[in-house]
């Protein structure tokens, strides 16, 4: 069940980094490129409609993540099936993943390196939780106002004031929910397939891949 949780929660966290930056450069680049802003500019409705489906599915995204419902998949199911599979994470577990890696055979730094893994135990992943909680405590302060306000539903006693419920969002406070969620998906990933100590390691974003990805997309718009 652990491998079939973090490939969501790995989708999850991918879905949510891409729409993000993808929203942030196009808002930033055509700012100072104008031959940019022009291209743009000739279906100006196109692009708007966009960047709005781009904030969208990233806060959705989010409260999937950071959902509290039982019913459905989170973060916190991610952890939790990592301590009910902890025994897929001791050393006898990963060398048969490392065998299967090398086509069925043992390579001649299996056994090194399996003396060096380290096996977790259940209060390594308990130690997570706290900042599960923290970067939840944002999102819900924050974002899970515009989700349930805004995007999921439309309340009345909103109308008129969804300045005011933007107000508290900054790209500090998003990037950093992004960044521990990019750290925490590469620290599990690293103790499963490479016996690392699941300690938060301060990874951040993946920007440069996303980010060359939109530039080559908004270069091509603009030569167009």
């Amino acid at each position: 069940m652990y491998e079939i949780y973090h490939k969501k929660f790995s989708n999850e966290v991918y879905s949510a980094t891409g729409n993000y930056l993808f929203w942030l450069n196009l808002q930033n680049q055509p700012a100072g490129d104008k031959k940019l802003l022009d291209s743009l500019n000739v279906t100006p409705t196109s692009w708007i409609f966009i960047r709005h489906s781009l904030m969208v599915s990233l806060i959705m995204t989010l409260g999937r993540i950071f959902d509290t419902n039982g019913e459905s998949f989170s973060i916190d199911d991610l952890l939790k099936s990592c301590i009910e599979n902890i025994h897929s994470f001791n050393k006898s577990s990963l060398r048969e993943r490392k065998i299967k890696d090398t086509g069925g055979k043992e390579a001649d730094w299996l056994e090194e390196f399996i003396d060096n893994a380290y096996e977790p135990n259940e209060l390594d992943f308990q130690k997570l939780k706290p900042q599960v909680k923290k970067h939840r405590e944002t999102f819900n302060g924050i974002y899970k106002p515009i989700r349930h306000n805004i995007f999921a539903h439309t309340t009345k006693e909103h109308f008129g004031k969804t300045s005011e419920i933007w107000e508290s969002t900054s790209k500090s406070n998003i990037e950093e929910i992004l960044d521990f969620l990019t750290d925490l998906n590469l620290t599990l990933r690293e103790t499963y397939h490479n016996g690392r100590k699941p300690v938060l390691s301060g990874a951040k974003m993946e920007k440069g891949f996303f980010e060359k990805d939109i530039s080559l997309l908004l270069q091509r718009v603009k030569n167009a």
